[in-house]
């Protein structure tokens, strides 16, 4: 059979171009690791680590949004410690400021350091985390949460809770909001409020109260008056409707019970000196230090004056239990979601791991094979340009 020269030129030169494109995607196969460098080398092993890619960016963005997360929290239990230091060293100042041996100018002093303490805890409440968002504004992250109004704090934040997505079907609150953290607080004993009577003249001051069991009927405002005959004194409680709930002879820290519940006076009470039981409601963080400012700051040094004092700090201390109670509440809570974070984080590593696996099993390359592989079309390769040229030198005129 003749082959003609220009049949010759095309078909050499189709295979030379053929075993260069081979080397050629051999070599991008071993410069990337990988065995599927286009669609067109296997399209159902193409498709399949399209679908694995999705799966692991997957993932990898709930680990992003832990890693978030967790800052958030971090910084906030961080702050519910130290505000928790606050209100205990608030606590130890009202103790003090309830002592009998200190005097109006010493209250001043302790009610100095109280308007200190408030604006700490004020500044707290504001904290920010790492990327500048408020903690406890709730979605409102942009939006300072307190801030002053008159003479009081009010909440500018939202109700809801900050949740990230840290697993396929779980999401986790990265933070708590103001109201529950700083302003919605059980004030007292949960239940009903002492308040002593402005014109009460004797030394009569609370020393104990204690709430009703959960679900009893309220039937205040209730008022506790007392009666000196002679040289007893006598009490009678009434209800809102002037109906008498308890009577008899006072006794010092002698429990006073009406209504399933229970309060306690000592010192000497003056004739026509009453209480006033309200209904306890929630109160905040920074209006109940307000409170034991306004109170510290007036003392006037007399019997009744101090009498009232000791009656309202006696409030002050029960609402700054409860709210050091919040507090610890609300770390307990955030030290759980860290734990599930780091849980998470655990689980979440298992299936990158194993994503990864299959993806590598796949689209990596066997270098050991490839390798062979190139040796081999390298040499093909190159005794195919070595032929040509050999072939192309055959002609009757290179012997004449």
């Amino acid at each position: 059979m003749r082959i003609s020269t220009s049949q010759f030129q095309q078909l050499s030169s189709s295979s030379i171009l053929e075993q260069q494109a081979r080397l050629l995607k051999t070599q991008q196969q071993l410069a990337t690791g990988r065995r599927i460098v286009t669609p067109a080398d296997d399209p159902a092993g193409a498709t399949r680590v399209l679908n694995l890619d999705k799966a692991v960016a997957t993932v990898e963005q709930y680990n992003r949004n832990i890693d978030q997360a967790q800052l958030r929290l971090e910084v906030e239990e961080s702050v519910l410690e130290q505000a928790g230091n606050l209100v205990q060293r608030a606590r130890d100042l009202t103790v003090q400021a309830n002592n009998a041996s200190q005097g109006p100018e010493e209250r001043r002093f302790i009610a100095s350091e109280i308007r200190q303490v408030h604006e700490q805890l004020v500044q707290l409440a504001n904290a920010q985390d790492g990327k500048g968002e408020y903690l406890f504004s709730g979605s409102k992250t942009r939006t300072q949460p307190f801030v002053r109004d008159g003479g009081g704090i009010i909440y500018q934040g939202d109700q809801q809770v900050r949740e990230v997505q840290v697993g396929p079907e779980r999401t986790l609150a990265s933070s708590h909001h103001g109201l529950d953290v700083f302003m919605r607080l059980p004030g007292g004993n949960g239940d009903f409020r002492v308040q002593v009577d402005e014109g009460n003249q004797g030394t009569a001051r609370l020393a104990d109260d204690r709430a009703a069991p959960a679900g009893t009927a309220f039937n205040g405002p209730y008022t506790v008056s007392f009666e000196v005959i002679g040289e007893e004194t006598d009490y009678t409680v009434t209800d809102d409707d002037g109906a008498v709930v308890a009577t008899g002879a006072y006794v010092p820290d002698e429990p006073i019970t009406f209504d399933g519940r229970v309060v306690a006076f000592e010192g000497t009470p003056a004739d026509g000196d009453s209480f006033t039981m309200t209904r306890d409601g929630n109160q905040s963080l920074f209006s109940t230090l307000q409170q034991m400012i306004n109170t510290l700051e007036s003392d006037s040094g007399s019997g009744a004056s101090r009498a009232r004092i000791n009656t309202e700090l006696y409030g002050v201390i029960q609402s700054l239990d409860n709210a050091q109670n919040g507090l610890l509440d609300n770390r307990a809570q955030v030290g759980a979601r860290l734990n599930a974070l780091d849980r998470e984080t655990e689980a979440n590593e298992s299936v990158l791991l194993d994503l990864k696996s299959a993806r590598s099993r796949v689209e990596d390359l066997d270098y050991a094979e490839a390798i062979s592989r190139f040796n081999l079309q390298l040499v093909g390769l190159q005794a195919a340009q070595q032929s040509y040229m050999q072939i192309q030198g055959l002609s009757l005129f290179n012997y004449l």
